[in-house]
């Protein structure tokens, strides 16, 4: 069954394998097998992991690690400046205090004055405290040259990393990565966190600590964060993980969590991965953005309740000004696409006073507006000019920079959809022109066809308890384990809503046969704007009530009110009966 739309999208509904709804959604996720169905849907916190000690050079790791321990040498803990690397550090941090060991240093770079990873300040730093090992945490899979500057030093390092191994790795004590060549680690997935967990494990295994026995389960709520920030594949090992994590973090004692769910107004007993996804990283992220990413890793640590409030009301004041300044930027973008009589094939802007950490969520916003690729740039504090890239799909921005000539841009990495840059000053004039010849060189793919996929059809009278439960069975969902898709096909609209500042949100409502009403919420969706969230398509003057559409949703349950609300979550809309030029 398909359905063509005004932007060529193609909706799908897969075909019918089973009458039980979990198995027909599992069934097109690859998981078909009985062993297979009982893993996902019953994950075993024993079962369902694996040995770290698979992991190569787990054992040179855990070996030097321990021997600092048990001499009293001094360890730096060095971590990334994001969610995962602060959760990374606090794990650490977690570890060492209880197993009473103290000799120990965090160090979290400045993403602006820093960047990304080791750095010759931080080398010179550690060698005035007498360092004898540095344990980097989501991080350093790169730093060949700042690894020889430890040797040369005389400190050993161990490397603790996720990230993509480069063709030359440094030359470290031991360098723990499941994505090495010759790693024999079944699981591939975990993220910064997931491998310092894991490490964690494999010092209690080895260790002779005086500790209860499955005492680092209470360290998942950091795992779990780190892994929905992260957005690796939620599923194997990871699954394990993050499910486990959510319990934990529903009944933290984390001074600094617990502030947030107060200041939130969140019911911790319902929390779930679109509240961490959407509330508790971004203010975990936006520290290290704003200001320094010390304050994030103070909130995941202390023991009181009166900093941690003080923690949290210093983010809520950042967060209101990250948003700030990213309306800012967008209106200035906005204004120079006008004044330019439209949008090229792709936007390249930037101004030295815009402040680099808030860049990124700045390009996805604008990619949304046009639809076309992105790549964003300023400076403001920062000792070098830096960028971020967002595709529209239509590219791949690793590839487009790849191609860009020698010596425009000193660093450039990430993955297809999202990367990030760094321009030396003299070369800035340069880049806008350099990156449209690089996009005439690189291939493009088309964005107009794309297809979405749907679980199945169902009715509205569906929308029930008994189909939720079903759905709940396959959460926590992300990357790999998406939320549900339905379709719902002809409903007439009993009632339309704006709602949220200046109206940017809209809901529809459906009537049931027993009278009862369904609503369908879009966020930052107001009836004329279809590219945020959903893909509403409407002719002027929009949808109304008494209209026919057909529309495809995700079902969820909503702890807002006192009482809890099923609704669906608007994925795309068509109209019925209407000619759409």
């Amino acid at each position: 069954m398909c359905y063509n739309q005004k932007m060529a999208k193609q909706w799908v509904v897969r075909e019918k394998i089973s009458d039980d709804l979990v198995r027909q959604i599992l069934f097109y996720r690859g998981v078909k097998e009985e062993k297979e169905i009982e893993k996902f849907l019953n994950p075993d916190y024993e079962k369902g992991q694996y040995d770290p000690f698979l992991m190569k050079d787990m054992d040179k790791a855990v070996e030097r690690i321990l021997r600092a321990v048990k001499n009293n040498e001094k360890v730096v803990i060095y971590g990334d400046y994001d969610a995962d690397g602060v959760c990374s550090s606090a794990i650490f941090h977690e570890f060492f205090k209880k197993i009473g060991f103290n000799n120990f240093h965090i160090h979290i770079p400045d993403r602006h004055m820093d960047g990304y990873g080791l750095n010759s300040s931080a080398i010179d730093e550690f060698k005035n405290l007498k360092v004898n090992l540095v344990i980097t945490l989501d991080c350093g899979i790169s730093d060949y040259e700042e690894v020889e500057e430890l040797n040369k030093a005389g400190i050993d390092t161990v490397i603790t990393d996720h990230h993509l191994t480069p063709e030359k790795l440094p030359n470290a004590h031991a360098v723990v990565d499941s994505k090495q060549k010759d790693d024999s680690y079944p699981f591939k997935f975990l993220c910064g966190a997931g491998v310092a967990f894991k490490t964690i494990q494999a010092l209690i295994k080895k260790g002779d600590f005086n500790i209860t026995f499955g005492w680092e389960r209470w360290l998942l709520d950091l795992v779990c964060l780190a892994t929905i920030a992260d957005m690796v594949p939620l599923v194997d090992e990871n699954r394990v993980l993050a499910g486990f994590g959510l319990k934990v973090l529903r009944k933290t004692q984390r001074a600094g969590l617990k502030s947030f769910y107060r200041r939130l107004s969140f019911n911790s007993a319902n929390l779930n991965e679109d509240d961490i996804s959407f509330m508790l990283v971004p203010r975990l992220n936006v520290s290290g953005r704003m200001d320094h990413a010390n304050a994030s890793f103070e909130l995941l640590v202390t023991e009181s309740a009166e900093e941690a409030d003080w923690i949290t009301g210093k983010m809520e004041m950042m967060t209101a000004e990250r948003k700030s300044i990213v309306e800012d930027i967008t209106k200035e973008i906005n204004e120079k696409i006008k004044q330019a009589g439209g949008a090229p094939e792709i936007i390249v802007a930037g101004n030295m006073d815009w402040n680099t950490g808030v860049l990124g969520m700045t390009a996805s916003r604008v990619v949304e507006k046009y639809n076309r690729p992105v790549f964003l740039w300023g400076k403001g504090g920062a000792k070098e000019i830096k960028g971020s890239a967002r595709s529209d799909g239509s590219i791949s921005v690793v590839d487009l920079m790849n191609a860009v000539a020698e010596g425009v841009l000193i660093e450039a990495g990430g993955h297809a959809m999202a990367g990030g840059f760094s321009v030396s000053d003299g070369k800035i004039g340069d880049l806008e022109k350099e990156i449209l010849a690089a996009f005439a060189k690189i291939p493009k793919q088309a964005t107009d066809g794309e297809t979405l996929h749907i679980d199945k059809e169902l009715k509205i009278e569906d929308v029930n308890e008994e189909t939720y439960a079903a759905i709940e069975k396959l959460s926590p969902f992300g990357k790999d384990n998406p939320k549900s898709v339905f379709l719902f096909s002809d409903l007439e609209i009993f009632n339309v809503r704006k709602f949220g500042n200046g109206g940017i949100h809209l809901q529809l409502d459906f009537k049931k046969t027993d009278g009862g009403v369904v609503s369908a919420i879009s966020f930052f969706s107001n009836g004329n704007n279809h590219r945020r969230q959903a893909s509403v398509e409407q002719p002027t003057p929009g949808v109304g009530a008494g209209q026919r559409i057909d529309l495809v949703a995700t079902l969820e349950k909503s702890f807002f009110r006192v009482t809890p609300e099923l609704r669906l979550r608007i994925v795309d809309v068509k109209l019925k009966h209407v000619k759409i030029s």
